[in-house]
C-alpha cells in the first residue's frame, strides 16, 4: 500500500506493509537489554502459525451428491433376442426373451393352432459355412414349454458352430421363427489335428520324446508301428501313462525273494 507524506514543499512516498487480519499481532514484553525472551518467542511463533494452519482449512468445501448404483439388472429389455454362449467343448447355453404382443401378433395369424403349438429351440450345426437358414450340417429340436426363460444345450459334437432358433412347432410339422441367435464356436475336446510344418521333428526325436516322458529314458521304442499307436492313442483321447507303458512294452513281472 502506497501513501503519500509532505515534507516541506516536496511529497514523499512511502510503503505502508498491510496487516493480515487473520494472524493477530501480539506484542512482546521486552527486557532492559530490549531482546525479547526466548519462551516468549516461541510462544508467539507456534501461535502464528497455528493461526496459518486453520486459515488453511477456512475455505468452502463443495459437497458432491453420491452416485445411484443400480442394485437389480432389469427383468426386460422390450424386445424379442435369444443369446448363446459356450460352456464347454460339449454344452451351450441359451437365454432369451419374447415379448407378449409377439405372442399376441402369432396367436391372430394362426388362430387356435396356437393352443397346441410347442415352443422350440431349433439348434443348427452351421460349422464352415455361411448359414441361410436352410443349409445347416444338421439340427435337433429341444421342446423348453412356455414358462422356461433359458436352456443349457448338449450339443454333443466339440469343435463346431452353433446357431439357435426360438419358436413355435405347429402339430403339422410347421416351425415358426420367432427370432434368431448370435453364433458361437465350442473348442475342441483335445489336441487339433492340424500340423505346423514349422514345430515339426523327426519321427526319432518325436519318439524319443514320448518316450522320455513316461520313464522309457533315450532308450524308447522306435518304428512307424509303435508312434502310430502312440498318435491314435493321442488324438482319441484314451493315453494314459498305463496306456502307453502297455503299448510300448509287455509287463513284466518281477519274481519274489525267497526266505530262507
Amino acid at each position: 500500500m502506497t501513501a503519500l507524506r509532505k515534507t516541506g514543499r516536496k511529497l514523499k512516498k512511502t510503503t505502508v506493509k498491510k496487516r493480515s487480519k487473520s494472524i493477530p499481532r501480539i506484542s512482546i514484553a521486552r527486557s532492559k537489554s530490549g531482546q525479547a525472551p526466548k519462551e516468549a518467542v516461541k510462544e508467539i511463533l507456534g501461535a502464528q502459525q497455528l493461526a496459518v494452519e486453520k486459515s488453511k482449512f477456512s475455505t468452502p468445501v463443495t459437497v458432491t451428491a453420491p452416485r445411484v448404483m443400480l442394485t437389480d439388472l432389469p427383468s426386460g429389455y422390450g424386445r424379442d433376442r435369444i443369446v448363446i454362449q459356450v460352456r464347454d467343448p460339449w454344452w451351450i447355453h441359451a437365454y432369451w426373451e419374447i415379448q407378449a404382443s409377439t405372442l399376441d401378433r402369432i396367436k391372430s395369424e394362426i388362430g387356435d393352432k396356437f393352443f397346441s403349438a410347442k415352443r422350440i429351440l431349433r439348434v443348427y450345426d452351421i460349422s464352415h459355412i455361411i448359414f441361410n437358414g436352410k443349409n445347416a450340417h444338421r439340427l435337433f429340436d429341444i421342446d423348453v414349454g412356455s414358462s422356461a426363460t433359458s436352456w443349457y444345450i448338449d450339443t454333443g459334437s466339440p469343435g463346431r458352430s452353433w446357431c439357435v432358433d426360438i419358436g413355435l412347432l405347429l402339430s403339422g410339422g410347421r416351425f415358426i421363427t420367432i427370432t434368431r441367435s448370435n453364433v458361437v464356436h465350442t473348442p475342441l475336446a483335445g489336441p487339433s489335428w492340424l500340423l505346423d510344418e514349422e514345430w515339426m521333428i523327426p519321427e526319432d526325436m518325436f519318439a524319443r520324446l514320448y518316450g522320455m516322458g513316461f520313464g522309457f529314458g533315450k532308450s524308447s521304442p522306435l518304428g512307424k508301428a509303435w508312434q502310430e499307436r502312440m498318435r491314435r492313442a493321442l488324438f482319441s483321447g484314451i493315453l494314459s501313462s498305463g496306456a502307453l507303458a502297455s503299448a510300448a512294452s509287455p509287463v513284466k513281472k518281477i519274481p519274489k525273494e525267497k526266505k530262507f
